[in-house]
C-alpha cells in the first residue's frame, strides 16, 4: 500500500463529493474521472504481474490528480497563471517517467544505452507531449470555441514553459534514479518497461500497415473537417437599408435603438453592461452581441465606416473568474457570423478575428496593455476588406483581406464580471 498515491486519489474523491454536494455535477464527472485515471498504475501492475516502484506510482497519481482537481474546480480559470504551473508540471512528471522506464530497461537486461541518450529521449518525450497538448487545445478552439488558447503568446509561452519543465525534470529524474533508487525498484521499472514495449511492439509487426493506414485516414479526416466545419456561412440579407451616421448615448438612454442578438445587456449607470445573469462556472462565460441601429447595413459596396465606443472592463473577484473581453462587432450577419476587433485586459492583445457560425478563426493579432477598472476608446475603420484597429486615438494595425465586412454593427464583450460601454458612433462615408 502507497499511502502517498492513496491520499492523492481520496483527494480526487473528496473533490467529486464536494462538487456533487455543491450541485456542480460537471466537476463532480471530472474528479471521478481523475479518480478513475489514477488506478492505471494498479491495472497495470496486475496485468504485467510486476508490482509498481513507489515513486512511479507516485508521480502518475500525482499529475492526474493536480490536472483533474484544477479542471474540476476551474483554477486555470480562477488563476490567470495557473495553466503556466500545472501543465509544465505534468510535462515534467511525464519526461521523469519515461526517463526512468528507460533506465530501469536498460539495467535490467544489460542494455547498452548511454545515460545521457536516455536523458535526451526523456526530455523528447515530455516536449512531445506538451505540444501535443496545444494541439489538442487548438483543435478544442477550431472545431468547438472552447476559448482554450487565449492567445498566441499564451500558446507559445505554454510550450517555453512546458519545455523548461521537461529539462528541468529530466536532470532531476536522472538524480534520483542513481542516488535514491534501490537495485530492487530499477528492476520493477525495467520490467514494466519490458511490458509496456513488448505489447505495441507486437502490434505493430502483425498489423503495422493496417495502423499506419488508419491513422494517415484519420488526419486526412480531420484536414477534410477543419474545412467542412465553416461551411454555409450566411450571405449578407437583400433590401437591407444602408446604415446611416448615428450616436448612441448609453449613460442617458441605455436601449436606445439596440437590439440583443446574444447574452444579457442591462442598465447601469456606467452605461448599457453586458453582464452573466445566469452565472456561469468560470471558464464557460459566452460572448454578448448588441446591435446598434438593428435591420441596417454598413459597408454596402465598399462604402466606408468606422465605429467608435467607450468601454470599461470590470476586474472580476477572484472567485468570479477572469475573463474581461470588448469589441466591436461589423459585418454582423447573425448572433454567431460577423468580424470582430476586440481588447483583452487579461491577455493584453488586440486582436481581429472572424467568426463563423460561432467559432473564431483569428485574422490578427497584436500585444496591446490595457487595465480592467479603467475606461478605453476602442475604434474600427473599415475600407472594403481593409480595417484599421485603434485604442485610444491610436491606430494600431492595418489589416487587408478581411472577408464580409459589409453588414450590421454592434458591441461584443465576454466577461466574468460585467464589461460596459458608456457611447458609441457610427460614421459613414470617406474620411470617417
Amino acid at each position: 500500500m502507497h499511502w502517498e498515491s492513496w491520499l492523492l486519489r481520496l483527494a480526487l474523491l473528496a473533490t467529486a463529493a464536494y462538487q456533487v454536494i455543491t450541485g456542480n455535477r460537471a466537476g463532480a464527472t471530472v474528479a471521478a474521472e481523475g479518480f478513475v485515471v489514477s488506478l492505471v498504475p494498479l491495472l497495470v501492475g496486475r496485468l504485467s504481474k510486476t508490482h509498481i516502484p513507489r515513486p512511479l506510482e507516485f508521480a502518475f497519481v500525482l499529475g492526474m490528480a493536480l490536472q483533474f482537481i484544477s479542471e474540476s474546480t476551474k483554477l486555470f480559470e480562477l488563476f490567470t497563471y495557473w495553466d503556466k504551473l500545472v501543465h509544465p508540471t505534468l510535462v515534467a512528471l511525464t519526461a521523469m517517467i519515461g526517463a526512468w522506464l528507460l533506465l530501469g530497461y536498460r539495467d535490467a537486461f544489460g542494455k547498452r544505452m548511454p545515460t545521457q541518450l536516455i536523458g535526451v529521449s526523456g526530455l523528447l518525450l515530455g516536449m512531445a507531449v506538451g505540444a501535443f497538448w496545444e494541439f489538442v487545445e487548438f483543435g478544442s478552439d477550431w472545431f468547438g470555441d472552447a476559448n482554450l488558447q487565449k492567445s498566441n503568446a499564451d500558446t507559445l509561452t505554454d510550450i517555453m514553459s512546458n519545455d523548461i519543465g521537461a529539462f528541468v525534470a529530466t536532470l532531476f529524474g536522472l538524480w534520483v534514479y542513481t542516488h535514491m533508487l534501490s537495485q530492487n525498484r530499477r528492476r520493477e521499472m525495467g520490467a514494466i518497461a519490458r511490458w509496456l514495449g513488448r505489447g505495441p511492439s507486437r502490434l505493430f509487426d502483425r498489423h503495422g500497415r493496417l495502423i499506419g493506414a488508419v491513422v494517415a485516414s484519420v488526419f486526412a479526416l480531420i484536414l477534410f473537417l477543419s474545412q467542412w466545419v465553416d461551411r454555409g456561412e450566411p450571405a449578407l440579407a437583400n433590401g437591407l437599408p444602408v446604415g446611416q451616421s448615428r450616436t448612441w448615448d448609453f449613460v442617458a438612454q441605455p436601449s436606445g435603438d439596440t437590439q440583443v442578438l446574444a447574452g444579457d445587456w442591462v442598465p447601469d449607470e456606467r452605461g448599457v453592461c453586458r453582464v452573466n445573469l445566469e452565472q456561469p462556472k468560470p471558464g464557460s462565460e459566452k460572448p454578448g452581441v448588441l446591435e446598434l441601429a438593428p435591420g441596417s447595413a454598413y459597408g454596402v459596396d465598399g462604402q466606408p465606416f468606422s465605429v467608435q465606443t467607450r468601454y470599461f472592463e470590470a476586474r472580476p473577484p477572484v472567485s468570479q473568474g477572469t475573463e474581461m473581453d470588448a469589441g466591436i462587432a461589423f459585418g454582423i450577419r447573425d448572433a454567431q457570423d460577423f468580424d470582430l476587433l476586440e481588447q483583452s485586459a487579461l491577455h493584453d492583445i488586440l486582436r481581429l478575428d472572424h467568426y463563423i457560425h460561432g467559432k473564431r478563426r483569428d485574422l490578427r493579432e497584436k500585444l496591446y496593455r490595457t487595465h480592467g477598472n479603467e475606461w478605453h476608446t476602442l475604434r474600427v475603420d473599415v475600407a472594403g476588406s481593409t480595417v484599421t484597429a485603434s485604442v485610444d486615438g491610436q491606430a494600431i494595425y492595418t489589416v487587408a483581406g478581411v472577408p464580409d465586412t459589409a453588414g450590421g454593427v454592434g458591441l461584443w464583450a465576454r466577461a466574468a464580471a460585467a464589461t460596459c460601454f458608456s457611447d458609441a458612433h457610427v460614421t459613414v462615408g470617406a474620411g470617417s
